[in-house]
């Protein structure tokens, strides 16, 4: 299980509890962003809590923070936690001082153009150009932006960037594996979360709906499809915590945490495909409208599935590399977690 105790964690629980009730989604798709839940966020400093202390952040542990990425995506979270945590994790790491307001990120050596998770929100954001070593901080003010809130509710957008000038770069000895070994665990830790509470969305739905004249949850058919749903959803949460174990282990090169990292992509990429549309199904009708919760999650999932890539993309890079790793090699790494060549 995902660690949700700790200041960390407690405190963002406690932040979504308060501030991001069902009705939030609701009106940050409406147009109206929740800025008094991310203003408590930051000013308790939790977009803060993986850069280090001597950088004005927390230095938190690595495994209480997924605690807190758990919560928000347990409140289909309409503001760029998750990703100002990685995006200042970037920063620290190549040792520039953490953004002002919130900040997303992406792995490019492509400008002008860049894909942005939660691009329409963020204030700012940190690109990694792997042919120069380089991070470097960019202000969105001014960047052409194109996105689809039908496919990406979390208002992701492919940006271009026209005339701009990096507001601080530096060198950075980050690997892009390093960086995809955590953006993968988040996904993970957000789409596990999110298919656990879709799934007590859906229990909860059919236990309480009726149709002739017993509750649907009696009907074998819904008990076939959500008994399925479950076993996915602890698949899900045994992969992501998994990944961010390896993550919590390998604090000080999480590169050498990668192949938990795909392997959690993958097997929650196919758990998503497999839950999703059973969700929509026990919800009848209702599973369909724009007032109802469900949607917040499912429509995340599928884009946090596609996010840097999907289980089919990651599967394929996999097992090209196991391919040419040895047997023994390939037992250690699945018996003990250790991947790295002897």
């Amino acid at each position: 299980m995902i660690n949700t105790t700790g200041m960390v964690a407690e405190t963002a629980t406690k932040i979504y509890a308060d501030l991001s009730g069902r009705e939030v989604p609701h009106q940050a798709e409406a147009g109206q962003y929740p800025q008094a839940l991310w203003d408590a966020l930051t000013e308790n400093g939790l977009h803060l809590a993986w850069v280090s202390e001597d950088n004005g952040g927390f230095g938190a542990d690595y495994d209480e923070v997924f605690g807190a990425i758990w919560a928000s995506a347990q409140a289909a979270s309409p503001v760029p936690f998750a990703e100002s945590l990685i995006a200042n994790w970037m920063l620290d790491r190549a040792g520039l001082a953490p953004a002002d307001g919130s900040v997303s990120f992406a792995l490019t050596g492509h400008l002008p153009t860049a894909d942005i998770p939660f691009g329409l929100h963020a204030d700012k954001v940190v690109l990694f150009d792997e042919a120069h070593q380089e991070i470097a901080l960019f202000d969105n003010r001014g960047a052409d932006m194109t996105s689809n809130e039908a496919l990406s509710p979390d208002g992701s957008t492919r940006m271009v960037f026209s005339g701009h000038v990096a507001e601080a770069s530096a060198k950075t000895n980050l690997s892009r594996r390093a960086i995809e070994a955590l953006i993968l665990t988040v996904r993970a830790v957000q789409m596990a979360a999110a298919i656990e509470t879709a799934l007590n969305l859906s229990i909860d739905y059919v236990s309480q709906r009726e149709q002739f004249g017993r509750p649907l949850s009696k009907f074998q058919a819904i008990q076939h499809q959500l008994a399925v749903a479950a076993s996915e959803s602890a698949a899900a949460t045994m992969a992501a915590t998994q990944a961010a174990s390896a993550i919590a282990r390998h604090k000080d090169n999480p590169e050498n945490a990668w192949h938990e990292a795909v392997i959690a992509k993958v097997q929650i990429g196919h758990s998503v495909e497999a839950v999703t549309v059973p969700f929509h199904q026990v919800h009848g009708a209702m599973g369909y409208t724009q007032e109802y919760d469900l949607h917040h999650y499912t429509r995340r999932l599928w884009a946090w599935r596609d996010a840097l890539g999907n289980e089919h993309h990651w599967s394929k890079l996999l097992g090209a590399e196991l391919a040419a790793t040895s047997p023994d090699q390939i037992w250690k790494g699945v018996t003990t977690g250790d991947w790295q060549a002897s």
